[in-house]
This record gives structure tokens, C-alpha cells and sequence, in this order.
């Protein structure tokens, strides 16, 4: 399996754990000001999450595990997942408060570092990835 098909694999199950654990009260700590609804806090004591953020989480686990057999799909996937992790960079580290969009996306430090790491590796992932000769055609 291609490493691009790979990456959405571990990353969807990954993410779609992580969404569904961020749902466990007993695992979030602490009080996030600014930050709206339910099940807020610090995952594991160190990533602010709330429900949208946990309800996101889910959709890119999801998203990872549907598209993974499937190698333009995986690409495709990749580089969503890398711009779109760049963009939370981005506004993550240009927010002066943990609440952002209103209170709606709760993003801190660890966050951002994990955003930052995951779309570097995804770019990179999607400008290497070749398909596998078994599933190029033959000219």
C-alpha cells in the first residue's frame, strides 16, 4: 500500500478515535475561557477540544478511513488534509485567545504544533506519492 493510502488509513483511525475519546468527560481537564459548549477542556491535559472540535475530529477519521483503498482519492485527501491543517496553523498562532471563531474552535499551543507537523508531513506525502504500477495502465 502506498504511503499516501497509508497516511489516510493511520490518520483516520487516529482522528476518529481521538473524536470519539474527546466525548469521555473523565478525559478533559481544566476550563477553556471563551470557549462554547459542552465536553471543553483539555484532551489528555494538553489539546483544547470541545463538541465541534470533537464532532471534526470524527469527520476527518471518517473521511481518512472511506478514502484510504483508493489511491487518487487518498492524494485528494492528503492535500485537504494539508491545507486545511496549514490554515488552522495559521490561525491558531495568529489568535490571542484559546476560543476562536467566536468560542466555536478551541485551538492552543499543542495544537498548533500538531497542525503544523500533520500538514508538513501530508504535503509532503502528497508531492512523493506515485501509484503503484499494478494500477497504472499499460501504453
Amino acid at each position: 500500500m502506498p504511503l499516501v493510502q497509508r497516511f489516510a488509513q493511520v490518520l483516520g483511525a487516529v482522528y476518529l478515535l481521538v473524536g470519539i475519546v474527546g466525548f469521555v468527560p473523565p478525559l478533559l481537564t481544566g476550563n477553556l475561557p471563551g470557549v462554547i459548549g459542552p465536553f471543553s477542556g483539555y484532551l489528555l491535559g494538553l489539546f483544547a477540544v470541545n463538541w465541534f472540535h470533537n464532532l471534526a475530529h470524527i469527520a476527518i477519521g471518517a473521511a481518512g478511513l472511506a478514502v484510504h483503498r483508493s489511491f487518487s482519492a487518498s492524494r485528494v485527501y492528503t492535500l485537504v488534509i494539508a491545507a486545511a491543517y496549514a490554515a488552522l496553523f495559521v490561525v491558531g498562532i495568529l489568535s490571542a485567545s484559546v476560543g476562536v471563531l467566536g468560542g466555536l474552535l478551541p485551538l492552543n499551543g499543542a495544537d498548533d504544533v500538531l497542525h503544523v507537523v500533520t500538514a508538513l508531513v501530508a504535503l509532503v506525502l502528497y508531492f512523493t506519492a506515485r501509484m503503484p504500477e499494478v494500477q497504472r495502465g499499460t501504453a
